[in-house]
């Protein structure tokens, strides 16, 4: 059986545990070849180089996430399925949440011809019971939701003095998971009550803002599509 690479976090290469060196630019070859490869497959309309540059950016933002969420000086068995991987605590998974809240905005525009900043305007004015009825578990919810996207600085401040990036690593995952219970319990889109959906969508904004700030500290890029 195969064994899996091993490698220290900050090596240029990656090391197998016979002591065969693996070059990390031919591993992200491999990885950049499989991520366009699923791309075509789940998107056939995409053009050849449309599907290259976002294999190219799940690939990268795999490995970045697989090598960032382990504590440093941590040796790591590298695993290019769970690398790769839209489910887990992995670099796509967090690029699918985004992705995931920017097709809300832009599903939001085709349909109803509204923008992010039309749906966020005038929430003041806005009946708040959806933030404020306690026999609503949706509004603990979507508090939820806001608050621990609020966090973000706080995390980053914590991971610069600890010298140690999986702490944000770790918080964006959390984050993720917590979003992705959001999407698939409280309907934005076809939500009928529009001080509802205006609030939910309120919070999804937030929380699309900060993630897609973490992935940029990480080096990670939000493909259009996945």
């Amino acid at each position: 059986m195969r064994q899996k690479p091993q490698f220290a976090r900050h090596s240029p290469n990656l090391t197998e545990r016979k002591g065969l060196g693996v070059k990390i630019d031919d591993l992200l070859d491999v990885l950049i070849a499989k991520a366009t490869a699923e791309v075509a497959k789940r998107s056939p309309e995409f053009a050849p180089e449309e599907c290259r540059r976002v294999g190219s950016q799940i690939a990268v933002g795999a490995i970045r996430y697989f090598m960032l969420k382990f504590s440093r000086g941590k040796l790591i068995v590298f695993d290019m399925e769970e690398a790769l991987s839209f489910e887990g605590e992995t670099g796509p998974y967090l690029q699918y949440a985004v992705v995931r809240a920017n097709n809300i905005f832009n599903k939001l525009r085709e349909r109803e011809g509204l923008s992010e900043e039309d749906m966020l305007a005038g929430l003041a004015e806005l009946d708040s019971e959806e933030l404020t009825a306690a026999s609503e578990p949706d509004s603990h919810d979507l508090w939820a939701l806001v608050f621990e996207s609020a966090r973000l600085d706080e995390v980053v401040d914590q991971t610069i003095r600890a010298l140690e990036f999986s702490v944000l690593a770790k918080y964006a995952f959390g984050l993720a998971q917590l979003f992705n219970a959001f999407y698939h319990r409280y309907p934005i889109l076809n939500e009928d009550d529009p001080a509802r959906r205006r609030w939910r969508a309120a919070g999804v904004a937030q929380f699309r803002t900060q993630m897609t700030r973490m992935l940029d500290l990480m080096g990670i890029d939000v493909p259009t599509r996945m």
